[in-house]
């Protein structure tokens, strides 16, 4: 990179096209990302299980002489897997958000450290409202981008054709 000035250790993104920067902003969050990713499955793939539970509950209930045990141990699994669900839906939303607000972060110092290797013409001939505009704003949405964005064209559109959720 020819800058005038340049910072140490600094993390270079590949600027090869848009989709290729973006995913080398979040391989940096790979974990958090996966571990979304992942959660966010087991989550849909528990919620697609109680209703299975409650006609399994309404079949114990409507046979010729109900099983008042079987409907016990039905309704304590349909308590387990709405509180696995809440967690892991949690934990997901966590992960998302570390990853958004962790590459909106990254997002900000590379544009910084752009500017910082600037020349002072440059400088001089740009609005300063302009340049603040675009570190405040402009990378702001690029968080949204990844939550609420992501978050739901995957929820919404990936897992349900994964798990055949209509």
């Amino acid at each position: 990179m020819n800058a005038e000035f340049t910072v140490a250790g600094s993390h270079s993104y590949n600027r090869s096209g848009p989709i290729r920067w973006l995913v080398s902003h979040v391989w940096r969050f790979k974990w958090y990302a996966f571990g979304m990713l992942f959660m966010s499955l087991v989550m849909n793939g528990l919620n697609s299980y109680i209703p299975l539970l409650t006609g399994q509950a309404f079949d114990a209930v409507l046979e010729s002489t109900p099983d008042v045990g079987k409907l016990g141990r039905i309704s304590l699994i349909v308590l387990l897997v709405v509180l696995a669900r809440g967690v892991l839906d949690l934990a997901a939303r966590f992960c998302t958000e570390i990853c958004a607000n962790g590459i909106a972060h990254n997002i900000r110092d590379e544009l910084f450290l752009s500017l910082l290797g600037k020349s002072q013409t440059f400088h001089n001939r740009q609005k300063v409202g302009d340049l603040m505009a675009r570190t405040a704003n402009d990378v702001r949405q690029i968080s949204f981008a990844v939550n609420p964005g992501f978050d739901l064209l995957f929820d919404l559109g990936l897992v349900d054709q994964f798990l055949g959720i209509e």
